[in-house]
């Protein structure tokens, strides 16, 4: 068919199916109220065309070009668009549910209110693009190419993020809860308000990341670097944070509560007001650490070392201690255990017997 006769067939109200387009250009065409199923556009130009109301069904958009296209309501499921260009496209309420986006370019394209969930996103290039409230939930995102990206509100649970490079990208509200993060570089990023829960970020970089108010909760980050992060607010309940890197943290009210922090390093890290109930800090390093007011009841410090840490007012309530390391440390009004908590805590109702 050619680009007149496919204006004809919307015009006469006719459905257009099992048709082979590739390569047409149709730069600009309004398709507005065109019945698509089955049609292969693969390698086709569709820069510029008018598609809103426009019915697609089971289409392969291959290597297509739909460069700067406003895909405004448009519903794509489960359809090809490996290798297509959508760069500098606007995305508001549109849907890629169980699409195939391989190695598709959205450089610098406005993103918004829109559904990749099931998607395969693998190599997908979204360099610069501004993302707000999409849903990219158990998506397949391997090697995709999220840098410089603005990320506000955007959800990614349980989505395959392996060699996913996030480098300058800023993120506001996000949901990366149970997602393969492994070895990620958010050096230096603003990683506000994220939720990593469940999440596998070991060896991962957040060194220097302005992570406040984020969560951590139940999160594997052993091994990951986190020097200098500023984690005030954080929440890391039951995380792992196992050989991790701390040293010169920000961890102002940060919830440690139940953590693993074996072999850890918090040398020069600030934790004033931080809560450590259960924590595991065996062989951890708090050297000139700030931990004015830190909870530490019921941890394990077991041979951590406290080398001139100050630990003014901090809560020592059933603590494990064995062969910890004071030396040059400031404990002035340290709190130690408790009795009558203890009592409390030990204390269980009698049993009722039958009368």
């Amino acid at each position: 068919m050619t680009r007149d006769e496919i204006l004809e067939a919307i015009r006469r109200n006719r459905t257009i199916e099992d048709v082979d387009l590739s390569g047409i250009d149709l730069t600009g065409a309004d398709l507005t109220g065109g019945r698509f199923e089955d049609v292969s556009f693969r390698e086709a130009n569709l820069s510029g065309v008018n598609i809103l109301r426009t019915g697609l069904k089971g289409c392969d958009f291959s290597g297509a070009i739909l460069d700067g296209t406003d895909l405004t309501k448009v519903d794509l499921r489960k359809m090809r668009f490996t290798g297509a260009s959508f760069k500098g496209v606007v995305l508001y309420m549109t849907l890629f549910n169980h699409a195939d986006l391989s190695g598709a370019d959205f450089g610098g394209g406005s993103l918004r209110w829109s559904l990749m969930q099931h998607a395969i996103l693998d190599g997908a290039n979204f360099r610069g693009a501004a993302f707000e409230k999409m849903v990219l939930s158990h998506s397949s995102a391997k090697g995709a190419d999220f840098s410089e990206t603005d990320l506000v509100k955007t959800v990614f649970h349980d989505a395959d993020l392996s060699g996913t490079n996030f480098k300058g990208a800023k993120f506001l509200k996000v949901l990366l809860a149970g997602c393969a993060l492994a070895g990620q570089d958010f050096r230096g990023t603003r990683f506000n308000q994220v939720n990593c829960s469940g999440s596998d970020l070991t060896g991962a970089d957040l060194s220097g990341a302005d992570a406040r108010m984020s969560l951590f909760q139940e999160a594997d980050l052993s091994g990951a670097n986190l020097e200098g992060i500023n984690g005030e607010d954080t929440m890391w309940l039951k995380a792992k944070l196992v050989k991790t890197r701390l040293a010169g943290a920000e961890l102002s009210r940060a919830c440690l509560n139940e953590a693993n922090l074996t072999g850890a390093d918090l040398s020069d890290a600030n934790l004033t007001s931080a809560t450590m109930n259960r924590a595991v800090c065996r062989a951890a390093k708090f050297a000139r650490a700030r931990c004015p007011y830190v909870d530490f009841s019921h941890a394990d410090l077991s041979a951590a070392d406290f080398t001139q840490a100050s630990l003014f007012m901090a809560r020592m309530h059933q603590t494990v201690t064995e062969h910890t390391i004071w030396t040059g440390a400031d404990k002035t009004l340290l709190r130690g255990p408790d009795r009558d908590m203890a009592e409390a805590e030990d204390f269980s109702p009698p049993r009722q017997t039958g009368g």
